[in-house]
């Protein structure tokens, strides 16, 4: 969707670049779309530990290297263990020749503080894909897990203390249609009848299937950070529940947030359920090498999980329950061993098998029943189905269903959208209004963020704990 008004010159900087993410799926795509629209945008610096000219890496990477060929962009190459005070000073001198206008940050969860903190101070829009910050060994260290939740105010105050800066995070859900329509509904019983959300239920099977050796690969989506699932796709899910939540909150005013199960690689790995599939792939896989052979931060890492929320007034009384459930342990599509471009890493860890599959169940007493579901193989074209039921007396006339196939691609806005949407913001432009209305802000991530920081403080202290206690913390409401 082009711009409504022209917009002045926009430089730009992406970090993680040659990621699949961003090089391939999204960002970089949308910005040569946005350039043939004749907007004056131009990237003028990657960072990222890849070389962007490998020609090993542009051989799945077709957009990247036509960008190359446009821009020339210079390769800024973070330095493994580099203090951020090194790296800031690089980005400094970095900005002083290029001027950047806005950053695009798409490498590691882990990795993004820096990048964030340091365009944040100096007033250079961001856009950060999720989650927006996680923190190495939070699945495990308490002092880590903490941490997530100070940089995030710290981030968030440097960005209020900037009345004119653009802080956006581009996450898919907000904008899909499918979700759209299911919030609508949520909104509209709220709206004229003052039911708040009463009970929510969010199940993810991932189907994350990898040999053991595997579980060391990978960067944006990897387990050798310490972390795992929670800091992958999870983001997205917590934020349509706090989206819910915040359309039709009634008088909730804090959550309780209880740890009610984990299962670290290193408990799935000890457990033989590897073993079937392994067995089935076609040699070598076989010969992967043993479990204890990985680092004890992968093995420490959370795999699958289970949190309930429970919904709290100002007098601590139970209004409902929001659960969110994720797991890997479930059905997986992969039908390769292991594949050398991997373990060399020449390109990002892609998966292989995994599984786009949720049920969501949400309930507004006793007005309003919604169910959004989806059941396909990554790299499918998705489908989601929306069905949803009243009470006869607020309208119901049966079950309402949806079906929205190819449902991420044709999307009425897409992550490509939002992406030129925020360039258009950057450079001093009007974004269409159904693109800009789907852009989720950093003031508005404060709750999910909040959640999300409370797992893994929650899955970090069940490390140290008795394994048969329920852990809980408390969330206030923003």
């Amino acid at each position: 969707m082009p711009s409504a008004h022209p917009i002045r010159p926009v430089s730009v900087l992406v970090v993680g670049g040659c990621g699949h993410w961003a090089a391939a799926e999204n960002h970089i795509p949308a910005i040569l779309a946005l350039k043939a629209t004749g907007a004056p945008v131009r990237v003028s610096a990657i960072c990222d530990p890849r070389d962007p000219h490998d020609p090993k890496l542009l051989a799945h990477m077709p957009h990247l290297d036509a960008l190359l060929q446009q821009d020339r962009p210079a390769w800024i190459r973070p330095r493994p263990g580099e203090p951020d005070t090194d790296l800031e000073q690089r980005l400094h001198r970095a900005h002083r020749t290029h001027r950047f206008d806005a950053v695009i940050v798409a490498c590691n969860p882990v990795a993004h503080y820096p990048y964030l903190k340091w365009a944040t101070e100096h007033g250079i829009h961001v856009l950060c894909d999720k989650p927006i910050l996680c923190v190495e060994d939070a699945a495990w260290h308490p002092e880590r897990a903490a941490a997530i939740s100070h940089r995030f105010d710290t981030l968030l105050r440097a960005h209020r203390n900037r009345p004119d800066h653009h802080f956006a995070v581009p996450l898919r859900r907000r904008a899909n249609d499918a979700f759209v329509h299911a919030g609508d509904l949520v909104r509209e019983i709220h709206d004229a009848h003052k039911q708040p959300l009463t009970m929510g239920r969010i199940d993810v099977a991932g189907g994350h299937y990898r040999l053991p050796a595997e579980y060391a690969l990978g960067d944006a989506h990897g387990y050798r950070h310490g972390v795992g699932a929670l800091s992958f796709s999870s983001y997205h899910y917590l934020d349509e529940l706090t989206r819910y939540l915040q359309l039709a909150p009634g008088p909730t005013s804090t959550l309780r947030v209880t740890l009610q199960y984990v299962r670290r690689v290193g408990d799935h790995l000890a457990s033989g359920l590897n073993d079937t599939l392994a067995a089935l792939l076609p040699r070598p896989t076989t010969a992967e090498g043993p479990h204890a052979e990985l680092p004890e931060r992968v093995l420490r890492a959370e795999l699958d999980f289970g949190f309930t929320i429970e919904l709290l007034d100002p007098e601590s009384r139970s209004l409902g329950v929001l659960s969110y459930t994720y797991t890997s342990n479930s059905l997986s599509n992969r039908t390769v061993g292991p594949q050398s471009h991997d373990t060399r890493d020449e390109v990002a860890y892609r998966e292989k098998g995994r599984m786009s599959q949720f049920s969501i169940d949400l309930h507004q007493g006793n007005l309003q029943h919604l169910r959004i579901t989806k059941s396909d193989a990554v790299g499918e074209p998705y489908t989601i189905h929306v069905e949803h039921r009243r009470n006869p007396l607020v309208g119901g006339i049966g079950r309402q269903e949806r079906t929205y196939r190819d449902a991420h691609t044709a999307s009425t806005v897409t992550p490509r959208d939002i992406t030129n949407a925020f360039l258009t913001l950057a450079g001093g432009g009007t974004p269409p209004p159904a693109v800009r209305d789907k852009i989720a802000f950093l003031d508005g991530q404060v709750l999910t963020h909040r959640l999300y920081a409370a797992m893994y403080e929650l899955i970090a202290a069940h490390h140290h704990n008795d394994a048969s206690q329920c852990p809980s913390v408390l969330v206030d409401l923003p």
